[in-house]
This record gives structure tokens, sequence and C-alpha cells, in this order.
């Protein structure tokens, strides 16, 4: 089988099936929305295009649901079914404040507007299928334009195009049209430009009879046995979306060109010693992964030229702890492009957006998520990518002292604990890398500022204290993150014994299972589970690094428990096999990492150590060296890690440096059924050092 084969793009599209963990993972408090948010778009690797189909489901244009926060969505009236498609759509955020959806094509033999259930739909990387109405529908996408394909079982057919269609069908949002700018045809072409939240975006189309205007922003063309159309799209002008058009000579030809790109794609991480079963999840999350940041250099509207541009950061605050981290081992092409755009637009604004999307909003002046830019420019450095260091410590240095963030850098407080920890941390880790370089003025200058985060904690518990508010959880879901300094952390903490505790406790170890909540209209049950200050089970990033912070206190055993719980119960295949939103690949790359046993530590020269689920892998770094993974003795009992050697030498602590990483070699992990130096190897229980 080609790695193709094992991706099952409709993963995440539907409502999780997990409703009842068992062991471990029961104890854990599961209440983000149970969709991943994904959509079956056909798309290239980082394509600037994703063709998919579109039903103004939330948040992507596919499927039924409305935006909630509860463990089973609601659906909006009127069931499922399709109103055409569109072509270019988010993949897998929560709560994003503007969306694509641009230009919806539907095939017809009416005008009148209906939503219709697709019938035998298939899709494949790079291809979508269904049938609508007897209607054979297909898509396929090279990097910037979209291939449609429509085969009518009878005559009488047209294909509309709706100029003005974006955003969403849910009643929660206005499903604002596109201001149209200029709409021309010339036979069978059409040029659009619209407005959308402030960004111009062109159009160019090309369709396989003569294109004529219907109505306010409807354009048409007729169909006989087959109906054709290409659509291209340039944030620059007509001119290059015309370019665009010209990337494949035919709808089959662009197809087989998508497969081939994600073949290679996927084909950079081989694996082995799994079921089959665990082969389409594992190929099916990388492949999610891997669909974000789109690729559209020469674009940019922060800066003029043919630079880098790498947008749908939607945002960074979920991919920088692993989706960026993947794409940076595997792919040095677009971890420098992510690297020279992050560079070249904080140059360009004086400092860090907190996303980057199609839409006004792309630099809003959010000082937190603004700093995982920081931590973004930082892995990259230590992942050994080609950084202008001087440039990029400019850009950092300008970030952190822009003037929203003085409360922080003249105060010494932040609006938030977590906001807080990000800073201190970023500042501890840029003068790490400033005193690296010979910049010791920087590094003198940010060195007091990295303290700051020891404000943070109540030394009386352990945990951040309860004057701060905490977006998406509680002070539990962000106490465990692994800081720069973990023995001042667990120092403060009282002790590692007491550290365990605390994590122990986080994670439910000696709790009843929990009881998870049903009812998206009663929000009671949800409140009341808040408070048991309990992990989110992998679907929500302010806690998914948690179970490595036992490493810090010497109980590895504790990571291996909770992340083969995790991985075990939490991630299926099919369209309900992702435990909440995927959020532009940061839960996939979570689960690409704990097959690989080993975690990324955003911004430090640092991975750590977890528990393999397969036997043998080998990732084809950029670099063009391979790490070889080998768990001897791995099964599903086997969950513990006896030793682990790097090519031929003792890891100490379960800790290897990101540096040793990208150099390649053999990581040798040795398997067992108990914890290694937990007495009575009791799994669930609350034994200690």
């Amino acid at each position: 089988m080609s790695y193709c084969d094992y991706v099952n793009v409709f993963q995440g599209t539907g409502e999780t099936d997990i409703v009842c963990p068992d062991g471990i993972a029961s104890r854990w408090f599961f209440i983000k929305a149970g969709c991943g948010n994904t959509s079956p778009a056909a798309t290239v690797p980082f394509g600037a295009i994703s063709v998919s189909p579109y039903s103004g489901g939330y948040p992507t244009g596919y499927g039924d649901n409305l935006p909630n926060s509860h463990s089973h969505p609601k659906h909006f009236d009127g069931g499922k079914g399709l109103l055409g498609f569109a072509h270019i759509q988010q993949s897998g955020t929560g709560a994003m404040g503007h969306y694509y959806n641009f230009i919806v094509v539907t095939p017809r033999f009416s005008d009148s507007a209906v939503r219709r259930e697709p019938s035998n739909e298939k899709a494949f990387p790079g291809y979508y299928a269904c049938v609508l109405d007897g209607i054979r529908c297909e898509l396929t996408a090279a990097h910037h334009t979209a291939f449609h394909r429509y085969c009518f079982p009878k005559k009488g057919g047209f294909v509309s195009v709706d100029l003005k269609k974006n955003g969403l069908q849910c009643p929660k949002f206005i499903d604002e049209d596109v201001e149209l700018k200029t709409v021309e045809t010339f036979g069978k072409k059409a040029l659009v430009c619209f407005l959308t939240q402030g960004i111009k975006v062109f159009a160019a189309l090309e369709a396989s009879s003569e294109i004529e205007k219907r109505g306010d922003g409807i354009l048409a063309f007729a169909a006989g046995n087959t109906a054709e159309l290409k659509a291209a799209f340039s944030l620059r002008s007509y001119e290059q979306a015309e370019v665009y058009l010209r990337e494949a000579d035919s709808f089959d030809s662009a197809r087989q060109n998508a497969e081939m790109l994600w073949e290679n794609e996927l084909s950079k991480i081989n694996i082995d010693g799994v079921s089959e079963e665990r082969k389409e999840i594992f190929y099916s999350n990388l492949y999610h992964s891997l669909v974000k940041p789109s690729d559209r250099a020469g674009e940019s509207f922060f800066y003029d030229g043919n630079g880098a541009f790498s947008i749908d950061l939607n945002t960074l605050w979920d991919m920088y702890k692993t989706a960026i981290p993947l794409i940076f081992l595997i792919n040095r092409e677009q971890g420098e492009k992510l690297v020279d755009t992050l560079l070249l637009t904080g140059e360009s604004l004086g400092f860090i957006p907190n996303n980057i999307g199609i839409t006004e909003c792309c630099s809003e002046h959010s000082g937190q998520a603004r700093t995982l830019g920081c931590y973004v420019l930082l892995t990259a450095y230590r992942f050994g990518l080609n950084v202008d260091v001087k440039r990029m410590l400019g850009v950092i240095k300008n970030d952190i002292f822009a003037d929203d963030k003085k409360d922080f850098t003249v105060n010494g407080v932040c609006e938030s604990h977590t906001w807080m920890l990000d800073m201190a941390d970023c500042c501890a880790l840029t003068a790490q890398v400033a005193r690296e370089n010979g910049d010791d003025v920087l590094a003198e200058l940010l060195t007091p500022l990295a303290e700051q985060w020891r404000k943070c904690y109540d030394p009386e518990t352990g945990l951040l204290d309860g004057k701060s508010s905490y977006y998406e959880g509680t002070l539990y879901n962000y106490s465990f993150r692994q800081m720069v300094d973990m023995k001042a952390r667990i120092d403060i903490a009282g002790g590692s014994k007491r550290f365990v505790k605390l994590l122990d406790d986080f994670f439910g170890y000696g709790a009843p299972p929990v009881i998870l909540p049903t009812d998206p209209d009663n929000y009671e049950p949800v409140r009341e589970g808040m408070k048991l200050g309990r992990f989110e089970g992998f679907n929500n990033e302010s806690d998914t690094e948690a179970p490595f912070s036992y490493i810090y206190a010497g109980r590895q055993d504790r990571t291996c428990e909770i992340i083969r719980a995790g991985m075990e119960n939490m991630f299926k295949t099919g369209r309900g096999g992702l435990p909440g939103n995927n959020d532009t690949g940061a839960l996939s790359s979570y689960y690409v990492f704990a097959c690989l046993g080993i975690f990324p530590v955003a911004g430090q020269d640092l991975f750590l150590i977890g528990s393999p689920t397969v036997k043998k892998a080998a990732v084809h770094l950029y670099n063009g060296n391979t790490l070889r993974i080998f768990a001897e003795n791995n099964s599903e009992k086997n969950i513990y890690v006896a030793g682990v050697t790097f090519n031929g030498e003792p890891v100490p602590d379960f800790m290897l440096k990101a540096s040793e990483i990208i150099s390649g070699g053999d990581l040798v992990f040795i398997m067992t059924d108990k914890p290694p130096h937990v007495s009575g190897g009791e799994k669930n229980g609350t034994v200690y050092n």
C-alpha cells in the first residue's frame, strides 16, 4: 500500500466517537467540543487552495456543527447536506472570528437553492468526490488552483458560481457577503476581485463552456455530459491569478500531481510494528499535520516583494508546541518560509502578529499570542534551521518591548498569569540564545524579566494562584507546563514528591471515573466538572504537555501510562476519530510525536522521552539525516520504558537535545510491562518513591 492509501481524509469531520474512555483516561474531564473540525478538502501539502464540499457548518463549512464547548455538538436545523463547493477552508480551528469559504460552485438542474445530501462520498489526499442528484462531482487541487469536474446524467444541467459567498450558515454567525469590486467575463473566462475583511482577493475562472452573468454576483455556464471549471486565487493581482491557472494542464494531471506531492510528504516518516488500523490513524494524523499553514509566497499584504508568506496560522497559540516543530523536523523549505514570514512581518509591523489569515484582524495586537511567535523562531534556531540570528533577536526584542507589553517589562505584571509565564519563559530562552551569540547586553536586559514567572505561583498550593483568569480551562490546566527552570518550579511545589502528588491529582489517579456531560443545552454539569481541576484529555493545548512534566520529578512511568491511555482511547479511525478541535494540525502532530515516543519542548534545545506505540520508525529529517526508532519488546502491555539509548549511549533522565535528534541516529527503547522503579507495578495507584 502507498502512504496515501492509509490516510482517512474524513478523520475529524464528524462528532467524536469517544464517549466513555477506560482506565486512567476515564478520570479526565473531557469537555471540549467533540469534533475535530476538519474538512475533506482537496488540497496539496501547505496549499493555498483547499477546495471542499460546503454546507455552512462550523467552522470549516463542512458538516452540520454549531459552535459549542460541550462534549456533544449541537446541529443546525435543516440537517446535513451540501450547498455546493467552496475553495478555501480553515482546518480544525475553533472560535475563529472570520471564515473563508469563498466562491461557492454548485452543479444544478434548476435555479432553486436547496441543501442536498451527498452520496458515495470518497476522499483521498488531493481528491474529493460525491454524487448530488445523480451528478457525479469531483474536486482536486494544485497549489493555487481548484479543479472541478461534474458529470451530468441527463441534459439541461448547468453550473452556478456564487461570487459573494463568504462565511458560514450557522445562526450564531452572520453570513456576510463579500464586497464585489469587479466582475468581468470573457467567453469561457471570468476575472473577479472581491474585498473580504479588508483584504483584496483576485480570482481567475476558466470553464468548459461560455460563462454568463445571472443576477447579482452569480455566474453560470452550461453543462453537456461533463462540465469543468478551474478557479485560481491570488492576493496580488488578476495577472497572478491567471498565471496560477496554468499550474496543471487538466483535472487528471492535477490529481496525479497532488497525490505525488502527498506521497512524498507522508513518506518522510515510516512506521512499523503496528496494526493496519493504527497505521491508518497515524498517517491520517500526519496528513492533517501538513495541510496548514498555507504557503502564499510573494503575496504578503504586510510587505512588498516576493518574500515568504505563510498564512492560516490560526493561531500560533495552538500550533507552536507540536505542529510547527513537526514541520521544522521534516520540511526545510516550509519551515524556513515560516521563519522568514515571521521575521519579515515582524520587521514590517514592528511586532509579530497573533495570527495571519485572509482577514483584517490578522495583525491584531494580542501580546500573549504574539509571544508564541517568538517561541516559533527560537524553536527553529534550536532545530538548526537557517535562521539569521541577529535579525531574529531584533524582532523578538522589539516584540517583547512593544508598548502593549510595558506592564510586564516595566511593572513586572501581565493581564493573566498564562501571559506572564509565556513572557518570562520567552525572555529566559532569548537570553540564552543572545549569550550564545555574543549579545551579552540583550541577555542582561532580559535576565531579570525571566524571573517574573515565580510571582504567578502559590507556594502553599504549589500551583498557579487564583488571582488570574484562565482561558479555556482553570489554573490546574496551566500549572504543569515545562518552564526553562523546572527545578525552581518543583521547589515551589514543595519538592518532587509533592509535585508528583499534584500531577496525580490533576490526572485523577486514585479518583473514581468522571461522568461526562452529554446534553449540549445544560451547562451545569460542565460547571461542576470544571471544579475538579482535571486534565482535559488531549483535546486542548493548554495542558497537553503536562504528562511529560512527570519526567522532571523522576516519574517517567506516569508519562508512559497517560500517553498510552490517551493514544489508545482518544484517537480513532473515521469521521469521529479526533477528540477535539484539531487546531490547524496541533492535535494531530501531538499524536505523531506521541507514537514516536518523543516530545519537543517549544523554544528549548530539548526533547522529552515518552512511550512509543510503534516498534520501528524512520524519520527522514529536513537535513538529509534519519532518526531511526526501535522499541524492543513493545506491545499493548509493555508500555513502560526500562531503558533508552541514543547511538549506543544511555539517555540520561529521559531527555535528549534537539541538536542530537536532528543529527540522526538510532534511538532504542527497551519496553517492559512494569514501572521500572515502582514496587508492585501498581498502574493506577498512588505509589511514590
